[in-house]
This record gives structure tokens, C-alpha cells and sequence, in this order.
């Protein structure tokens, strides 16, 4: 299949809600160990996972200069700050991961959200 072409497969899920993805899919995409799902409501939409590099020096920086950091001082917590975010995101990866697996289906979930 070549990436950018339309196709459509019916597949099979299974009772433990598995599905396996064809393999010509699987290739055009580039797919490794890990894709990410999403749901828009009345679709499911599966998509290779990628590095997502998040800039947060502006807000970063925005927030040392509200809290009265200037020159030299400034230059040095942004460093000290900007030096932290690959250990913080990895910690919150982890601990969104060791969340418990949802049980149920995906509309009790999203109703359950709704009246949080």
C-alpha cells in the first residue's frame, strides 16, 4: 500500500476488545511498538507515536520574569528549569501508566468524566 492512499478493512475484535491491525497498514504507517488512539466521538483513529518535543520556554520564562528574575538570574533558573522537564514528563508518564486499566465501556467512561 502506498502511504497517503485511502483503504478500508473490516477486522475482527476480539472479546478482550483486541484487534490486530493489517500488516500492509501496519508497514505503510511505519508503525513500531507503540500508536496512538484517538476518539473523536464516532471514530477511532490509530497513529504512529511520535516524540512530541514541547517547547515551555515561553511560559517558562513568563513565569521566572512575574516572579522578579532579571538578568543573569533569570538566564540561570531558565537553564535550571529547562534542565528538569525530560525527568518531569518522564514521572508523569509513568504515573499516568500505572493508572488503573478503565473498566467498562468507553461510554460509561466518557459519562463518568462528564459529571466529574
Amino acid at each position: 500500500m502506498k502511504p497517503g492512499k485511502k483503504a478500508k478493512r473490516r477486522v475482527r475484535v476480539s472479546q478482550q476488545r483486541q484487534l490486530s491491525i493489517p500488516k500492509d497498514f501496519y508497514l505503510a504507517l511505519g508503525l513500531t511498538d507503540e500508536a496512538v488512539m484517538e476518539f473523536t466521538g464516532t471514530e477511532i483513529i490509530i497513529r504512529p507515536a511520535t516524540f512530541e518535543e514541547v517547547d515551555f520556554s515561553a511560559d517558562i520564562l513568563q513565569d521566572l520574569i512575574a516572579q522578579g528574575f532579571s538578568g543573569q538570574e533569570l538566564l540561570q533558573e531558565f537553564k535550571e528549569i529547562k534542565a528538569d522537564i525530560p525527568a518531569a514528563l518522564q514521572t508523569l508518564e509513568q504515573e499516568t501508566m500505572a493508572q488503573p486499566v478503565i473498566q467498562g465501556s468507553l461510554d460509561d467512561y466518557l459519562d463518568a468524566l462528564e459529571d466529574e
